[in-house]
């Protein structure tokens, strides 16, 4: 019987979930490591503001409070409903991969990266009201 302990643990061993037999955050995340830790809620929104699609709603958003367009700022946030909807569609479509990838953590839910989006929104549409009611003129 002593003899089965080993084989016994080192199964068990196998068995159990680890980052070298899931490898999902190499698909999700390739320059994530292990020993960085855990993806927190801000380095998902630090990496979403690094990869081309943030640069672009910062340079957008950029853009809507230099030049005060109404329809500019009507479009970016479209533009950036859009980018929150499909955050949150992609979340939900591979909902197993992405929960190995929590369970691993290279990932984390996009809550922060929702949130401060529809921030910038709330933002940019009360920046545009305050210049459209600035520029109107009154009726003599």
């Amino acid at each position: 019987m002593t003899g089965l302990k080993p084989i016994r643990s080192t199964l068990i061993a196998l068995a159990a979930p680890a980052p070298a037999i899931a490898e999902v955050c190499d698909k999700e995340r390739p320059d994530w490591n292990l020993q960085d830790g855990p993806v927190s809620q801000l380095d998902d929104l630090g990496l979403f503001f690094s990869d081309p699609l943030g640069l672009t709603v910062l340079a957008m958003a950029g853009a809507c409070i230099l030049f005060r367009k109404t329809w500019f700022t009507a479009l970016v946030i479209t533009f950036l409903i859009t980018v929150v909807a499909l955050l949150t569609i992609s979340w939900s479509e591979d909902y197993h991969v992405k929960s190995a990838a929590v369970s691993e953590g290279c990932r984390t839910a996009p809550v922060l990266t929702g949130l401060t989006l529809a921030a910038i929104s709330v933002f940019l549409a009360l920046l545009s009201r305050r210049t459209s009611r600035a520029t109107e003129r009154p009726i003599p």
